[in-house]
This record gives C-alpha cells, structure tokens and sequence, in this order.
C-alpha cells in the first residue's frame, strides 16, 4: 500500500512545492488529487484499499503546504501586538494548519475511491485467478 501512496505522493511533491514557493496564498490541490487518483487506481488493480491508499498519497503530496504555514508562523510573532495576543494568533495559525491538513487528506481519500473505482470500470477487480496473474 506504501508502495503506491509513495508513487502518488512523491509525483504531486514537486509541484506542489512550486506552488508553495510561487505563491503560497494561492495554492491548489490539483496534483495531490492526481497523484491521489493515481495510488488509487495503482492500488485497486492489485486488490488494494484505494481510499487509504490515496490519503496517504495526498498526506505526502500535500506536505509542502507546511511550508506555507510556517512562512504564516513566523510573521505572526513579527506583528507588533500584545504577547497574549500573539499566543492566540499562533493557535489559530495551528488550527488553520490542521484543518488544511484535514481537507488534503480528506480530499486524497476521496480521489482515491474515485481512482480506485476507476479501476474496477476498467475491468480491475483486484481479484486474481489461480495462476497469480490478473
């Protein structure tokens, strides 16, 4: 399963940290959700769980949007501000990181059932004959 989330996910990386670099404000999710529907349907042609598949796909693929949240947690403090009020502005910086976290994985999880339902459209039921073949 490892196998093919690492494929998904190191695909999406690179890009992903484009994005990242370029504009951090305007990040989308368009190549963690290919490589994602990729691991799915990777997955799902060996008999695989394609929707852990393609969360962990996006989990990796989706790793340089960290990035763009500690360039956020390092300004916060920099804002000249009361210290209570700059304590609660990394909370909320550290909640916004975790409920971004949560909609790649979310959204990875959904692109790969839909990678892996490709796959069983395509004839891969992930069940194989008594000859081990496919």
């Amino acid at each position: 399963m490892w196998k093919y989330a690492l494929i998904g996910g190191l695909l999406a990386v690179p890009f992903t940290a484009l994005e990242a670099w370029r504009s951090p404000e305007n990040m989308t999710l368009g190549m963690v959700l290919f490589g994602s529907v990729l691991a799915g349907y990777l997955i799902k042609r060996r008999g695989g769980n394609s929707t852990a598949t393609g969360l962990r796909a996006a989990l990796i693929g989706g790793l340089p949007f960290l990035w763009a949240l500690g360039d956020l947690l390092w300004s916060v403090p920099n804002i000249p501000n009361p210290l209570w009020f700059q304590a609660v502005g990394v909370g909320i910086t550290l909640g916004f990181g975790g409920v971004m976290l949560a909609v790649v994985a979310v959204s990875g999880a959904f692109a790969g059932r839909f990678g892996g339902w490709l796959a069983e459209r395509r004839g891969h039921s992930g069940a194989t004959n008594a000859g081990g073949s496919m």
